[in-house]
């Protein structure tokens, strides 16, 4: 990615060039220099990774980390779920690293300490020195919201690298515009859309807040801008082509999550989440989306704070879930910063330090609940303080809008192992006529997954699960005569099966698992099979 000296043409960096720090040598080049602020945000990002790092082999694998690692092992132009570059990723994670549980953290990690070091480059591409340089990078790295991201291999770390990259090279555009950069946008646009669809909602947002802006208006007249969007379009274009060969299973993935969970999540609950989830850090926002609409110096880059405020009043009107928006708000801590900073160039020493306490303390400390550092009793202990003394329950309300002992990621991440022991050792005591004519099926995506990673570890026979993609890798019929499924507490519920054998499975009651029940039944299998794969048709059309 190119990189070039800060020159916009009639808009000049507001913060005033001056040292915050008294001028010190380190080695070739002054504390003030541009070397010496990247080489800061360098450190932080890596603070931050040291953080992941500690936490990386916790618990265990969360179900929706099982499940894009089984979508790598099916490399497609698209899936139910989500878009294909999420299993790319997960495919090369493997390739790279292997397929344990620290292996798959490790690009996660490494994406969020990325997103640290953009944003204190970007910071100071805007005129940022060491305050607003130390502010930003710590409001990112320490933050609850984006230690969490970061701390699980699943798209949303990856989606917030490429809303930040988007900001980050119409920066680059506007301070010189070199067409390069929108070629460079094109590509990045086309790669994020193939992991997350917001990315539109958030290009939409720039693009408004661009044409808001009567001196960027000149972008629409350009001929690389379109072709810079023709550049997306073919990145895009074979996903396209899946969703129209299989009668865009997106829409009907989107309208399933709503009957299922967006429906059951509150407005206002969304909207105050997104003033809890960065910690003190709100300040820094806050300022920055008041001080983008007050500054004149600031009118180039109030898109920052336009496309902020749409894709929050979109999400907020379709009950997004809260984490959908998290990638707008880094370009706002750059501009709070910066407000900051240089609205602090006449106050003393023990101001700033103040400040910068209180920024980073609560969220290094918010880090031990943030990432799964301490053990699960230990954690549900504080949950439960925080709720009881401080009124705190976002933190452990889950999709079904309950409030529960712990977070819903950690519960998420507990038992999936013991799953596939338990439900190994239940079918090796079929006889071995048996396991050859018998199956696994399960509703859950969840237990389809762990299914498929643990069979290179314990002995199982093949999964099905008409659930998300997995229907379409289901076989068109069955003809074994014993099927393996889960319950939590009725069995009739459950394919109505003639039970074999039954036992509990997962002891944890911090896991999601807990309480369901492993059944081995005698039934009509394949008769069962295709009404089943009717109904899960039906839902996709």
């Amino acid at each position: 990615m190119s990189q070039q000296k800060a020159t916009l043409p009639a808009i000049q960096p507001f913060a005033k060039r001056r040292q915050v720090l008294p001028s010190l040598k380190l080695k070739r080049y002054q504390l003030g220099s541009k070397e010496a602020l990247i080489l800061l945000t360098t450190c932080i990002a890596l603070a931050q990774t040291l953080l992941h790092l500690v936490a990386i082999n916790a618990y265990g694998f969360h179900e929706d980390e099982l499940l894009y690692m089984t979508l790598g092992d099916h490399l497609a132009w698209g899936y139910i779920e989500t878009g294909p570059l999420i299993a790319v990723i997960g495919d090369l994670s493997k390739w790279l690293f292997g397929d344990s549980l620290i292996a798959i953290r490790i690009l996660p990690a490494i994406c969020a300490g990325a997103i640290v070091h953009l944003t204190g480059i970007l910071t100071i591409r805007l005129g940022g020195k060491q305050l607003a340089v130390i502010m930003a990078c710590t409001a990112v790295a320490f933050s609850p919201a984006f230690l969490a991201s970061g701390a699980l291999f699943i798209p949303q770390v990856f989606d917030e690298l490429f809303w930040l990259l988007t900001v980050y090279l119409v920066v680059c555009w506007i301070q010189k515009p070199n067409d390069t950069y929108l070629y460079e946008l094109g590509v990045v646009v086309g790669l994020g859309i193939l992991l997350k669809y917001t990315l539109l909602l958030y290009v939409a947002g720039i693009l408004l807040g661009i044409a808001y802006t009567p001196s960027l208006r000149v972008l629409f007249k350009k001929k690389s801008f379109y072709f810079s969007m023709l550049i997306a379009f073919f990145i895009v274009l074979p996903h396209l082509i899946w969703q129209i060969d299989n009668n865009f299973p997106a829409f009907a993935h989107y309208r399933e999550l709503k009957e299922t969970q967006l429906n059951y999540m509150y407005r206002l609950d969304f909207l105050t989440q997104q003033l809890l989830v960065n910690g003190p850090a709100v300040l820094l926002w806050l300022v920055g989306i008041i001080y983008l609409f007050y500054s004149k110096k600031l009118k180039a880059y109030r898109f920052f704070g336009v496309s902020f405020l749409i894709v929050m009043a979109v999400l907020a009107l379709l009950k997004g879930k809260p984490y959908y928006g998290f990638g707008a708000f880094p370009p706002l801590f750059v501009i709070g910063a910066l407000c900051l900073e240089n609205w602090l160039t006449i106050k003393n020493l023990s101001i700033k330090i103040a400040l910068l306490s209180f920024l980073i303390i609560p969220n290094f400390m918010l880090s031990f609940i943030s990432l799964p550092i301490l053990q699960i009793e230990n954690a549900a202990k504080v949950f439960a303080w925080a709720r009881q003394h401080l009124g705190i329950t976002f933190t452990v309300k889950w999709e079904d809008q309950k409030i529960h002992k712990i977070n819903q990621n950690y519960a998420d991440m507990i038992g999936w192992e013991e799953l596939a022991q338990k439900t190994s050792a239940l079918y090796m005591t079929l006889s071995p006529n048996e396991q050859k004519k018998t199956i696994i099926y399960t509703e859950s995506y969840g237990i389809a997954s762990a299914v498929s990673y643990y069979a290179k570890y314990y002995p199982l026979p093949k999964v099905v699960s008409l659930n998300g993609s997995f229907a379409t890798w289901a076989p068109k019929n069955v003809d074994d005569k014993l099927i393996i499924s889960f319950a939590r507490s009725k069995p009739g519920r459950r394919l109505n099966p003639n039970i074999l054998e039954m036992q509990h499975f997962v002891v944890n009651p911090f896991s999601r698992l807990y309480g369901m029940q492993i059944e081995i039944s005698k039934m009509a299998v394949k008769t069962e099979f295709e009404r089943l794969k009717s109904l899960s048709a039906e839902k996709l059309n």
